[in-house]
C-alpha cells in the first residue's frame, strides 16, 4: 500500500493512493496488474472530485506546486491512464493489442512548446 499522503479536503481518497504514481511507466504497469474492480472503484471515487482537484491544483502552477499536491495530481494523471481501459477496452489491457509494458516512456519528455 502507498504510503503517500493527499492535501486536505481529499481524505476520502486516501484509500486509492496506490494510483499516487509519479511516472508513466508506473501508472501503466499498476492499470495491468490491479484488475477490473481496482480500477472501477478508483473511476468511482475519483471522477466526482476531479473539478475539485483541478481548482485545487490550479492554485499553483506547474513548476511552483509543492511536494505535498504531487500526490494528488498524480492522482489525477493516473485517471488518464485508467480512461481508455474503462472507456475502449472494459479491461486493463488493448484488446488484440501489444503490450504497452514491452515500451518504455519517454519519462523526461513535455508536451509544451519551447520558450
Amino acid at each position: 500500500m502507498s504510503t503517500a499522503t493527499l492535501p486536505e479536503g481529499f481524505a476520502d481518497l486516501l484509500p486509492f493512493t496506490d494510483w499516487c504514481l509519479a511516472s508513466e511507466t508506473e501508472r501503466n504497469i499498476h492499470r495491468h496488474t490491479v484488475g477490473m474492480p481496482r480500477i472501477l472503484a478508483f473511476r468511482d471515487a475519483i471522477l466526482p472530485r476531479v473539478d475539485d482537484i483541478v481548482a485545487y491544483l490550479e492554485r499553483n502552477r506547474l513548476e511552483d506546486m509543492p511536494e505535498s499536491d504531487l500526490p494528488l495530481m498524480h492522482m489525477l494523471l493516473s485517471l488518464a491512464e485508467i480512461a481508455p481501459a474503462i472507456e475502449f477496452y472494459n479491461q486493463p489491457a488493448v484488446i488484440d493489442g501489444y503490450d504497452s509494458r514491452r515500451f518504455a516512456a519517454e519519462e523526461n519528455f513535455v508536451l509544451r512548446p519551447a520558450l
